[in-house]
């Protein structure tokens, strides 16, 4: 009898602990950053340089996310890419599901023509998927452009002007620290309803420790009017491609 009493009580104890044991706590602070460098000399010369920052903080319902891209490369002493594309982004949470958010953002893109174009926007976040491994959410929003060509450009549109934001945001988990994340927006003109932006971003991560890992990225700038410079239509497309060390906390 006293055999089964000790038993029960042993079981009785686990079940306690077991219940009273905390749940995990939530990050406050989670990022990433990523570094990739190649340069070939001989009889070709090209340097490719490229660095993605990301950082949110959480807090009671509310959540800051700062991110930051450049692209940098030159062949044969000519700069064939010079990229920059940054943002900041304040949330609240409204449902589980749904959150309200308004971003700032500014980008230089000068093989395109773009000196600046700044943004701001104000719109919904809803979660379609939450599963363990896949999270999807959608987003649609109203946004202002400022934009600033370099010189000898000029752009079919009005630099200033109104649009909308509709985007989408997938990522898959293989682990807990390899992914695979895709990103899409369309941000179509308001004044002009030719004139229409899509950007793209796709990236794979594996692993080599728990904090360290190889990234692969690829990133696609399509404008549906890009600028004329020194009387020559530039390209509506625009593609990064990179590689590189990440670090995640």
């Amino acid at each position: 009898m006293l055999r089964y009493r000790t038993l029960a009580l042993l079981a009785l104890s686990s079940a306690t602990l077991h219940a009273q044991a905390p749940a995990p706590a939530k990050k406050t602070y989670e990022g990433s950053a990523s570094f990739g460098f190649s340069q070939i000399g001989g009889n070709a010369n090209a340097t490719a340089l490229n660095a993605v920052n990301k950082i949110k903080y959480s807090m009671k319902g509310w959540a800051i996310a700062q991110d930051l891209a450049f692209f940098y490369g030159e062949a044969e002493n000519t700069v064939n890419a010079n990229f920059w594309n940054g943002g900041l982004r304040g949330s609240r949470s409204l449902t589980p599901r749904l959150d309200a958010f308004v971003t700032g953002r500014f980008d230089r893109n000068v093989i395109q023509g773009i000196s600046r174009r700044t943004e701001e926007n104000a719109g919904l976040d809803f979660k379609v998927l939450m599963l363990p491994k896949d999270k999807l959410n959608v987003s649609a929003a109203g946004a202002l452009f400022q934009q600033t060509l370099t010189p000898g450009s000029s752009s079919p549109f009005n630099g200033n002007f109104p649009a909308a934001r509709f985007g989408a945001d997938y990522k898959h988990l293989f682990s807990d620290v390899a992914y695979f994340q895709q990103t899409a927006e369309y941000l179509p003109n308001l004044s002009d309803t030719e004139v229409y932006f899509v950007n793209t971003e796709s990236s794979l991560v594996a692993p080599l420790t728990k904090a360290f890992g190889i990234k692969a990225g690829y990133v696609i700038r399509f404008n549906s009017q890009p600028p004329v410079r020194n009387a020559r239509q530039l390209k509506k497309t625009d593609t990064f491609f990179s590689t590189g060390l990440t670090y995640s906390f």
